[in-house]
């Protein structure tokens, strides 16, 4: 415990920075703190990670917090979501991050943990958004992170077979699978050119009228799940929130989708 003057066990006053008594505190009640944040199954969590969310939007994605972003979608809670994106443009939201290794990663599971329709729209084109960084150049990506086949279909699952390639989630997918079919081309590696195959079948799969997405992706993966996340807070906390958007979008916020 903190031993200097003033009550025992205070935080020593140090401005901006954390002290070691604050260090101390959060990992001794590192699993609290993650149940208040990160699990939203109950009311009261979904309102705390929502206020923590405001926060996070105020303060932008820096190179010291994106995973924290991250970290956030992840909980693929609808009002968690929106408070953390509501002025921003889902798809650029990690623009100005240099990919690595791990953030790739990460977001290939979050794209692999979550069924179609299971996943809210903005973490899906955040995440979109990560991918597409990536691998725009599709050699220099893949030599970050190499690819799997799995990750390809884990991209592919979500286009939507009944709407038309200008869908914007349709539109976004078809972009980074596009690019990806150059994976190799000027390297003749053999890994690479089944990667690019896979993602050239990914996409004849969709526009091809004679051919279904399982053709190309495994059936389990195609199946539809609701958001199963989509706790609320209570009535009261509700109202804040949504009087609070309504301010912003008068004084010309661009509103959640």
């Amino acid at each position: 415990m903190y031993s200097g003057r003033g009550t025992e066990g205070m935080a020593q006053k140090t401005g901006g920075a954390i002290s070691d008594n604050d260090r101390k505190l959060i990992r001794d009640h590192a699993y609290t703190i993650r149940e208040a944040l990160f699990t939203c199954t109950t009311d009261t969590q979904v309102e705390c990670s929502v206020a923590f969310a405001r926060l996070l939007n105020r303060s932008g994605v820096t190179t010291e917090n994106y995973r924290l972003f991250l970290r956030m979608l992840i909980t693929n809670n609808p009002w968690v979501v929106e408070e953390l994106l509501h002025d921003r443009e889902p798809r650029l939201l990690f623009s100005t991050i240099r990919p690595d290794a791990e953030l790739i990663e990460t977001t290939f599971g979050v794209l692999t943990s979550r069924h179609p329709d299971e996943l809210h729209g903005n973490v899906l084109e955040a995440t979109l958004g990560i991918v597409q960084n990536a691998y725009f150049d599709p050699d220099d990506g893949y030599a970050i992170y190499p690819l799997h086949i799995m990750d390809l279909n884990a991209l592919g699952k979500f286009l939507v077979k009944d709407k038309d390639q200008a869908y914007p989630q349709n539109k976004f997918i078809l972009e980074i699978l596009d690019r990806i079919t150059g994976l190799g081309r000027y390297y003749g590696e053999p890994e690479k050119n089944i990667l690019a195959k896979h993602a050239f079948n990914l996409r004849f799969a969709y526009f091809d009228s004679t051919r279904n997405l399982n053709d190309a992706i495994p059936e389990p993966l195609l199946v539809k799940l609701p958001n199963r996340s989509d706790v609320s807070p209570e009535n009261d906390f509700m109202g804040l929130v949504e009087e609070r958007r309504k301010r912003k979008r008068k004084t010309g916020a661009r509103p959640s989708k």
